[in-house]
């Protein structure tokens, strides 16, 4: 789903609002939920993603 000028202004100011990777890391975590709406398989898609970007931040 593509975001309107206002929603990507507010997900941008939540994202430069996060200093840390911890921080920064619920954030993109809701905006994922958001941008899949009730697509499951976008949902999916989206978690794999994250889980990966989470993990290899956490030196998994």
């Amino acid at each position: 789903m593509p975001l309107t000028p206002g929603q990507a202004a507010h997900w941008n100011a939540r994202v430069r609002s996060a200093g840390t990777n911890a921080e920064r890391a619920p954030v993109l975590w809701d905006l994922a939920r958001a941008m899949a709406g009730k697509d499951e398989a976008a949902w999916a898609d989206l978690v794999r993603l994250l889980t990966a970007w989470t993990q290899a931040r956490a030196g998994s």
